[in-house]
């Protein structure tokens, strides 16, 4: 996905034909000066009412028992605005405004993760607008507020007499707000992770009794509720004050680093995360108590931040992510073209540039955990014996053979026989050497010689199973130019890796398989795609978008 030239957010929506639309608040983090935003979902505006959504009856997994407070306000509380927010987006109105968790979460977090069912306006007509497409979900589209049913779906399955006695009308309707984020501070251990969860409320005085007596239904543990601006935040026993008290020194949303990514993300959706891996990966270990077989040395050594959005446009919903402040010695260019080059008939394809480069600067530390690997299990210099079995030297033939681009596409089949149709093409600084260790490698698998067919054409490599499909990926195609190409995928010119499946061709091989709803919802998914570019020195963007019919 390229990097817009415009350094602003954009201030109102757009639809894919470029046309203007009504201006709409949104929330967005402000983006410094020379940052540029990933583009956000397109948003939609011309709703002309109070649109809602209600749910179908799903059964509900049961909680497991014992659980310590914290674990029960993620799994009830969050999970209710999560599963409401990103299932069946209530639009109840189009404010989208107040203040955010990250307002009254500490500055000093690593971690960060945000729900909400009140974005921006643009957000709620466009899931609208998306999760009409899906015949599943477009026929329970109501006025009900889906907290309530997820609410009691959480209470009956949580295998707690006490959380039972608890109703949503009485106990959490009059105090229960739209948001909910948590942060996770350094210092924290197995035991007592340093967590804070900020839980919007409509009522501080009301909420702050309600959660004080739906916490006392777990005796087992202590849990702090303090109130702030809006907010109860609910943190580990003995932790409330301190918390606040770090909140006042700097809330998170006053963190450069956290507000520099969150605007370079763009629209913050429906869910929103953000993470320091300078930090966080240092402290992840101290959680998991022995570390987890983490390599501690690397970890100290990591640098950078992350940040994603879950977010709708009236055509898919996406999951778009960013990273900043990386360790920019091994940034590659990217160039997708290969990939908007195949035939229109693809069914899927996975595409990945520069792989030559990156294998050149990862290559000490994967020789290091080849021999590693090799001594445990007593072996010597396996990478000497490779090259001697196969006549090649390496990493040199490697980066020979994964070329500086290399797709794997499959055409659109029935997949009822008993060959496979797929193939690949290479384009490889020495594409006649790539040829010769094609060779030595089906030679040295035993393969029969008339099971791949190979060309070179140029500088590239085409290899199919059969001699028709390399013809076909020899003389390409317009696959860029499909609208679920374009939808799914988007711009392939800066891309380093991207994934292109049309469920539309693919379905015919497991719509036999599944029945009602199921059946129906999966016949609404047109395509899914991914996209992933550098798109600077230590920076880098990807999408993950489902499309709808």
């Amino acid at each position: 996905m390229t990097e817009p030239k415009d350094s602003a957010l954009p201030t109102g929506p757009t639809d894919h034909a470029g046309d203007a639309t009504t201006s709409v608040p949104q929330y967005t983090y402000p983006v410094p000066s020379g940052s540029h935003p990933v583009p956000s979902a397109t948003d939609q505006a011309g709703a002309a009412g109070a649109v809602g959504v209600d749910l179908a009856d799903e059964p509900a997994s049961p909680a497991q028992p014992g659980r310590k407070r914290t674990g029960l306000l993620v799994g009830t509380l969050a999970g209710v605005l999560a599963l409401g927010g990103a299932g069946v987006l209530a639009v109840q109105t189009l404010s989208g405004s107040g203040a955010q968790p990250s307002d009254v979460l500490p500055g000093d977090a690593y971690a960060y993760l945000r729900v909400d069912i009140d974005p921006s306006a643009g957000q709620k007509v466009a899931a609208v607008r998306f999760l009409g497409k899906l015949d599943a979900v477009k026929d329970t589209l109501g006025s009900d507020d889906p907290r309530k049913k997820l609410w009691e779906m959480a209470a009956k399955n949580a295998g707690d007499d006490c959380i039972k006695k608890f109703a949503y009308d009485k106990d959490v309707e009059p105090w229960l707000g739209d948001r909910v984020g948590a942060a996770i501070r350094p210092g924290g251990t197995k035991d007592q992770p340093n967590l804070a969860i900020a839980i919007q409320v409509k009522d501080e005085t009301v909420a702050k009794d309600a959660l004080t007596r739906l916490f006392a239904c777990d005796k087992g543990s202590k849990t702090d509720v303090r109130t702030k601006d809006g907010y109860a935040i609910v943190t580990p026993g003995g932790t409330g004050d301190a918390t606040l008290a770090a909140v006042d020194k700097g809330a998170l949303s006053a963190n450069a680093n956290f507000t520099g990514d969150m605007g370079a993300l763009g629209e913050q959706g429906i869910v929103s995360a953000w993470f320091d891996m300078t930090t966080g990966l240092k402290e992840l270990p101290k959680l998991g108590g022995d570390g987890n077989g983490m390599d501690t040395a690397a970890l100290a050594s990591a640098k950078g931040r992350f940040a994603a959005a879950l977010r709708f446009d009236a055509d898919y919903v996406e999951l778009a992510g960013i990273v900043r402040g990386a360790d920019a010695r091994t940034s590659v260019k990217g160039n997708g073209s290969e990939l908007a080059n195949l035939p229109a008939n693809t069914m899927a394809a996975v595409h990945v540039a520069g792989a030559d480069q990156m294998l050149g600067s990862a290559w000490p530390q994967l020789e290091k955990q080849i021999n590693d690997l090799a001594a445990a299990d007593g072996q010597d210099d396996v990478i000497a014996m490779v090259e001697d079995q196969l006549d090649v030297k390496l990493p040199d033939d490697l980066k020979v053979l994964l070329g500086r681009s290399f797709t794997v596409a499959m055409p659109d089949q029935d997949l009822k026989g008993d060959s496979l149709t797929v193939g690949a093409k290479v384009v490889s600084s020495d594409a006649k050497r790539a040829d010769e260790i094609i060779d030595r490698l089906m030679q040295a698998s035993g393969a029969d010689s008339g099971v791949l067919t190979h060309k070179v054409e140029g500088d590239k490599v085409y290899v199919a199973t059969t001699p028709d499909y390399a013809d076909d990926l020899k003389s390409g195609g317009k696959l860029g130019d499909s609208d679920a190409f374009k939808l799914a995928v988007g711009d392939v010119t800066s891309s380093n890796s991207a994934v292109f499946v049309d469920l539309d061709k693919l379905e015919k091989l497991y719509l036999g398989e599944v029945k009602g709803n199921q059946k129906t919802f999966l016949e609404s998914l047109r395509a899914v795609g991914v996209n992933a570019s550098t798109t600077g020195n230590g920076e880098g963007s990807f999408t993950l978008r489902v499309l709808g019919n």
